[in-house]
């Protein structure tokens, strides 16, 4: 357990980096800023999830983050990547990037595989995410469109914190 706890540390850092080394991963960054998160390999909580707290954010055009990683800092990103090891255990991290349509071409034109999340008031996250995984359940990307008072997002996910960051530099740089 200790030893999974510095390797979801190191990977945090390392994708950090990566995402911090690309000039262009600052136009995915959503209004509200960005979660990226990483999940113990027994993760059952939030606070078994790492994140950055404040977000990553975009200073001088280049993705930073104003802290160092912790675990509990984010509660929705960390729930999401919960429910979705719930059913595939092997993805262990997450991170949030802008919602356009052009963005979701691009990432189909990338091939890789992207689902929506068909998000409605009230519907449990759980159910959403079960459906929508059970519809496209090779994707490792989805997407939700927002609505009102809430910003749409594609959530990247993965295998872990470096991999996820792999993908959204791959994205942000065939813009």
């Amino acid at each position: 357990m200790e030893n999974d706890r510095y390797y979801v540390m190191g990977q945090m850092v390392e994708a950090v980096s990566l995402l911090a080394a690309s000039g262009k991963m600052h136009t995915l960054l959503p209004e509200i800023r960005s979660n990226l998160v990483m999940a113990l390999r027994d993760a059952k909580t939030p606070d078994d999830v790492a994140d950055i707290p404040g977000r990553l954010t975009a200073v001088a055009g280049r993705i930073t983050a104003p802290a160092y990683p912790a675990w509990g800092a984010s509660f929705y990103t960390a729930l999401i990547l919960l429910e979705v090891r719930r059913i595939r255990p092997e993805i262990r991290s997450a991170m949030e990037i802008r919602y356009t349509p052009e963005i979701v071409e691009r990432i189909t034109r990338l091939g890789m595989r992207i689902a929506r999340l068909d998000i409605r008031e009230g519907d449990p996250l759980d159910i959403i995410l079960k459906k929508t995984m059970r519809e496209g359940s090779l994707a490792d990307l989805f997407y939700t469109e927002g609505g009102f008072a809430r910003e749409g997002a594609v959530i990247i996910t993965g295998a872990g914190a470096v991999a996820v960051a792999r993908t959204a530099v791959r994205i942000a740089e065939a813009g």
